[in-house]
C-alpha cells in the first residue's frame, strides 16, 4: 500500500513537473512574441517618423510651390491692369473703374468728376528728341500725376499721349483745383531729356441723366477747347 502510495505521489509529481514544463515553454514563447512586437513596434514608429519627415518636407514644397504660384498670380494679374510704358491702370483697368463710378452714382445719386489730359506738342518731342524719349516723358509724366493723387482718385492711360482721372465724390469745380495743380507742377518740372513740357486738361462732372458715352464726349470736348490755347485747363 505504502508503495502504491508512492508511486501516485510521484505520478502526481510528474504530471506537475510537464505542466510546469508546458508553462515555461508557453512563458518563454509569450516572451519572444513580445520581444517581436516590441521590434515591430519600434521598427513602426520609426517609420512613421521617418513618413512624418518626409511629409513635412513635401508640405514645405508645396506651401512654397503655392507662394509662388500666388506671387505668379498676383503678377499676371499687375500686368493685365497695368499699362507696360507707363507703370499705372491700363484703358481696360481705368475704364472698369470708371465704370463702377458711374454705376454708384446711378445708384446712390453721388457725384464724381473726370479728367482727360493731352500732352501739348508730343509729336514735336518724338521728332526732336527720338520715340524712346519720348516713352520716358511719358512714363515720368504719368508718375508725375499718380504722385499727385489721392488713394481713392485713379489714373490710367487712355491711349496715345491721353490720361484719363476718375475722382470719386468730386465736382467739376474740386477737379479743376487738382487740375491746375498738376497743370503747374507739370510745367516747372524739369523732365529728363525736354526739360519742360506743358498738358492740356478737360474736366467733366457726372448729370443726372447722363450716360457714359456722354460724359467721356464733354471730357473730351473739354479737352479740345483746353487744346486751343495749350498749357490750360477747361470745364464743360
Amino acid at each position: 500500500m505504502e508503495n502504491d502510495s508512492i508511486d501516485v505521489m510521484r505520478r502526481k509529481i510528474a504530471i506537475m513537473q510537464k505542466k510546469l514544463e508546458r508553462c515555461e515553454h508557453s512563458r518563454r514563447l509569450i516572451e519572444q512574441a513580445k520581444d517581436h512586437y516590441d521590434l515591430v513596434y519600434r521598427f513602426s514608429i520609426e517609420k512613421l517618423a521617418e513618413q512624418k519627415e518626409l511629409l513635412d518636407i513635401k508640405n514645405k514644397e508645396l506651401d512654397l510651390v503655392r507662394l509662388e504660384l500666388l506671387a505668379k498670380n498676383k503678377e499676371l494679374q499687375e500686368v493685365s491692369i497695368t499699362d507696360g510704358l507707363t507703370r499705372i491702370y491700363n484703358r481696360r483697368k481705368i475704364s472698369e473703374i470708371f465704370n463702377e463710378e458711374y454705376l454708384k452714382a446711378q445708384r446712390y445719386g453721388i457725384i464724381f468728376s473726370v479728367i482727360l489730359i493731352d500732352v501739348d506738342w508730343f509729336k514735336l518731342i518724338n521728332d526732336t528728341y527720338g520715340h524712346q524719349t519720348g516713352d520716358q516723358v511719358l512714363f515720368e509724366l504719368a508718375q508725375l500725376m499718380k504722385d499727385d493723387l489721392r488713394i481713392s482718385e485713379h489714373i490710367g492711360r487712355w491711349g496715345g499721349e491721353e490720361f484719363f482721372i476718375v475722382l470719386p465724390n468730386t465736382s467739376s469745380k474740386d477737379g479743376y483745383t487738382l487740375a491746375e495743380r498738376i497743370r503747374l507742377k507739370i510745367a516747372c518740372f524739369n523732365f529728363q531729356d525736354t526739360k519742360q513740357i506743358t498738358c492740356s486738361f478737360g474736366i467733366t462732372q457726372y448729370k443726372g441723366n447722363d450716360s457714359i458715352e456722354q460724359i467721356i464726349k464733354r471730357a473730351d470736348m473739354a479737352l479740345y477747347k483746353a487744346k486751343e490755347h495749350r498749357n490750360c485747363t477747361c470745364i464743360f
